[in-house]
């Protein structure tokens, strides 16, 4: 079994029942003489659930039922995309969602918040106080060692073992979409949050010996945690795989960002708001003021100063619903 069908074979066993695949097609506005640049749409594979969240899911829930978990604990803030996505999947196969939130209890509910409140009873989310946050992990393990029945912890943005098998469907589906348009990329654009989903395309391009440059717009760690959470889920990646990928290969594969514009976590700015609408406007899809607005901005700038050569991939990650919690901002840059 070659490694292609072995890495196939893996994700059917795991996350089957969804549907994980995204077409690709050409942007227009963001080429240059030397770069052909095309977008993924992440964004296109659910709206509730946003983007490549879906593929974290698609092990994560499997083995939630595999192990009769009544429950799970979703860690996260107030307006987070994981936790509304999440959530929905809990219910829909008859586990308990217990939520724990970064902050205090409010009245003003948008964008996500509302969403999660629509989903979740006031007597199933927990809010933690910002001081208590770095210890939010093992508060919820407490919490759940509590309970009467099974209880699992899904951590911040799912960055956990369960969620690698269905992301590691993200580079294979890169893979069909080169044969489908008859190319092959040279670059690959991906925003990092926890940086799981931007992992999983490193470790499998880097295995399969890819000559792909994977450009990563770190929007939540620095350089030296995304580079310790790689070299972890490398060692889980091999027990998967059962193989090695030497380390040397892996460094070689991707590039790491910091972003020029609204570079703290959550912050945003009338830039990146600006390039939601020029975005609109110009290519016909919406981004996000957290993640994708961001990536593209940053790709964007990277393409045309360093001069990238070759096709040219953005992977557009979701995030729509987050629209909802910025309309007053959004309304003034018209």
């Amino acid at each position: 079994m070659n490694k292609l069908t072995l890495l196939k074979h893996l994700i059917n066993q795991l996350a089957s029942s969804y549907c994980l695949h995204s077409r690709v097609h050409a942007l227009k506005t963001f080429n240059t003489t030397q770069a052909n640049c095309y977008v993924k749409r992440e964004d296109e594979l659910g709206f509730g659930i946003s983007g490549s969240k879906i593929r974290k899911y698609a092990s994560l829930i499997p083995y939630l039922i595999k192990n009769n978990y009544q429950a799970a604990i979703a860690i996260g803030g107030a307006h987070s995309n994981h936790v509304a996505g999440i959530t929905q999947l809990l219910i829909e196969n008859n586990i308990k969602p217990i939520l724990f939130l970064l902050g205090e209890a409010t009245t003003k509910y948008q964008g996500n918040a509302l969403l999660t409140h629509l989903l979740v009873p006031l007597e199933q989310i927990h809010w933690v106080a910002r001081s208590k946050w770095p210890q939010i992990e093992l508060m919820a393990a407490e919490y759940a060692n509590q309970q009467p029945y099974p209880v699992k912890v899904i951590t911040a943005g799912a960055s956990m073992l369960e969620a690698l098998p269905g992301l590691l469907s993200l580079p294979l589906d890169i893979l069909q979409n080169e044969q489908q348009l008859q190319l092959e990329f040279q670059h690959v654009f991906i925003d990092a949050g926890t940086g799981l989903t931007a992992i999983a395309v490193i470790l499998v391009f880097a295995w399969l010996n890819k000559k792909t440059l994977v450009h990563v717009v770190l929007l939540s760690d620095k350089e030296d945690i995304f580079i310790k959470k790689l070299q972890q889920f490398q060692l889980l990646f091999e027990q998967i795989i059962h193989d090695k990928v030497d380390w040397e290969i892996l460094c070689k594969q991707f590039k790491l960002y910091l972003p020029t514009q609204a570079a703290s976590f959550g912050s945003v700015n009338t830039t990146v708001f600006k390039t939601i609408k020029t975005i609109a406007r110009q290519e016909g899809f919406f981004t996000d003021p957290i993640y994708s607005a961001k990536l593209f901005f940053e790709a964007r700038q990277i393409i045309a100063n360093n001069i990238i050569t070759g096709n040219t991939l953005i992977i557009h990650s979701g995030g729509g619903l987050t629209l909802m919690g910025f309309t007053e901002q959004l309304s003034k840059i018209f």
